[in-house]
């Protein structure tokens, strides 16, 4: 019989097929004391093993724009800022010339400590740069050791099984042989899970005690869908997963055939379902299965891999081919949303204990006008192209709006001395991703011309809870009863005033909520492209009644778990395989 594990599928699929069950290479070098006069040709030899692995980083950076995104990119952008960081090196560098060792042990010493030093930091964001600087020291000691290689050669299809995977080493996988990944460890946000989804690889993390029981070249099957693994199963049962496997990939065909459909109820109450997206490369597969527009467009894409902020022109550029290949459909461009766990070395942005309460989205911008007008300007040129609409994250007080309000009065002011053309009634609205917004949404929905719930955000801040951190992620919940009340007062505020509220967090492609969304009367949800089908059908399964009656019955319940089985129980059995 078949001996079963669970974990968290982070991108959906269902495959058969052989482990290829991988190790991490601990990288051995001596330890042994100098003199004084080596120090100088020791550090020599890590200026040249530093050129070395920039050249290597560069090439596989490449190798990731071709196969990957920009959020990806980012990430190896990351690794080639942090193997030149003067902190890293000046730890080095530290360790030769003091401790008198050679460059080799210099250099994992000063990992180690880096790494130690991270540890003791509570924050997830700086758990996960562990991984990162791990993998930048294992550059330098293989440029150093003479072993700048693939660390993979893959030559027939495999699932791959680690522990966990870093950047380099996923985008070295050759995707021809790749058919899934199974991690006994990994978080939903890391760079891992971001890669797994990119790669649309059937993925599953935190299989915990898996790589302990599965030896390389046995069968699996990986259920992505379900979070299941049935290592070393029998005949009888791969047979029923090969129409298992068959009846997913149809059921994904079958979708495609409700794409001109409109996401409506059985009774006729119909929503906007929209997209996600970090790049104008995405709008393709937008049109393709006909979404009802851009829910949300992250500028802050634009700015990664750069060494300085793009201009104008190059902004106007992006913005101008979305609004003309999405026309009519509407556009939201979300200002720059820097700060918390995305960077730009740049900016100069200062470390913060506490980077997701510091300095970010429109405070940022609003002490950065330069930045923000430049980001207007070309949103306001492109608006005569089609329909862009501007949006502002982390708005947190009424002073913050109106001041981005009257920035963006300013620049049409100027836009219209110059004579260039641009939508003078451009629609303007906020994020509501802090409970202090969405307590006074009423206040807010006087002031602004439409609402987008960011729910992954406004989830962490009303339960403080860091939806990253793998101690406390069980308290993460969308279900929470107090959470569900801050949205519903945020709809209810925004219907009173007649202006319309998306959603646009994961919670939006969750179907467990969809109901609660219709019945609170929700005008958009907007989402990962590869969800909106989905939803689609799950809508036009839905009645609006019955919506409003599973609503009532959840207010009334006291905890997120009670919430949670009660959906449950109630989503429709229509789809076995979702």
């Amino acid at each position: 019989m078949a001996t079963v594990f669970n974990g968290l599928p982070v991108a959906k699929g269902i495959v058969i097929g052989k482990v290829h069950k991988y190790y991490k290479e601990e990288i051995e070098v001596d330890t042994y004391n100098i003199e004084k006069d080596d120090i100088e040709r020791e550090l020599w030899k890590l200026s040249k093993a530093r050129e070395l692995a920039t050249i290597f980083l560069n090439s596989i950076k490449e190798k990731a724009a071709r196969k990957l995104g920009p959020e990806e990119i980012k990430i190896f952008q990351a690794h080639l800022l942090m193997l030149n960081d003067p902190m890293l090196n000046g730890e080095i560098e530290r360790n030769v010339r003091e401790e008198r060792i050679n460059i080799e042990a210099a250099v994992q010493r000063s990992i180690k400590n880096i790494k130690e030093r991270l540890s003791s930091i509570d924050n997830n964001y700086f758990q996960e740069r562990i991984k990162d600087i791990q993998d930048v020291g294992n550059h330098l000691l293989n440029a150093l050791t003479g072993n700048v290689r693939s660390l993979h050669s893959l030559s027939q299809e495999v699932i791959v099984l680690a522990e966990d995977l870093t950047p380099s080493e996923i985008t070295l996988l050759d995707n021809n042989y790749l058919k899934g990944f199974i991690f006994s460890e990994g978080g939903e946000t890391s760079h891992t899970s971001i890669l797994a989804k990119s790669l649309m690889v059937p993925t599953i993390i935190n299989a915990k005690g898996i790589l302990e029981a599965v030896q390389h070249g046995e069968t699996v099957i990986l259920d992505a869908v379900k979070g299941i693994i049935h290592v070393r199963p029998e005949q009888q049962l791969i047979e029923k997963y090969g129409f298992r496997i068959e009846e997913y990939e149809n059921y994904q065909q079958k979708l495609h055939t409700i794409k001109h459909k409109q996401a409506v109820t059985r009774d006729g109450y119909s929503i906007k379902l929209s997209a996600n997206i970090a790049a104008a490369k995405n709008l393709e597969d937008v049109l393709a299965i006909n979404g009802d527009g851009i829910g949300l467009f992250r500028t802050e894409f634009l700015y990664f891999n750069q060494e300085h902020q793009p201009a104008e022109r190059d902004l106007f550029n992006v913005f101008k081919e979305i609004a003309i290949k999405m026309a009519p459909r509407p556009v939201v461009i979300r200002t720059l949303d820097i700060g918390g766990d995305k960077d730009l070395p740049y900016l100069e942005i200062p470390e913060e204990m506490n980077p997701f309460l510091g300095w970010r989205g429109i405070r940022l911008t609003l002490e950065r006008i330069d930045l923000l007008k430049t980001q207007l300007r070309a949103i306001l040129r492109a608006s005569h192209y089609g329909h862009l609409k501007i949006m502002f994250p982390m708005v947190t007080s009424i002073e913050e709006l109106r001041q981005a309000q009257r920035i963006v009065e300013e620049v049409k002011s100027a836009l219209r001395q110059a004579g260039i053309p641009f939508d003078p009634a451009i629609k303007i609205g906020i994020m509501i991703e802090v409970p202090s917004t969405a307590i006074a949404a009423d206040l807010f929905a006087r002031e602004v011309d439409f609402f987008s719930i960011g729910t992954n955000d406004l989830i962490q801040y009303a339960l403080a809870v860091d939806r990253n951190n793998s101690k406390i992620a069980h308290l993460y919940s969308p279900y929470h009863p107090a959470v569900l009340r801050l949205i519903k007062d945020v709809v209810k505020a925004g219907c009173k005033e007649k202006i319309p509220v998306s959603i646009c967090g994961e919670a939006g492609a969750d179907p467990l909520l969809l109901p609660l969304f219709i019945a609170m009367r929700v005008d958009e949800l907007s989402m990962n492209v590869a969800s909106i089908l989905e939803t689609k059908e799950s809508v036009r399964n839905l009645a609006y009644q019955d919506c409003r009656q599973y609503l009532d019955h959840v207010l009334k319940l006291s905890t997120g778990q009670e919430v949670l089985n009660y959906l449950t129980k109630i989503r429709k059995e229509d789809k076995p395989l979702l």
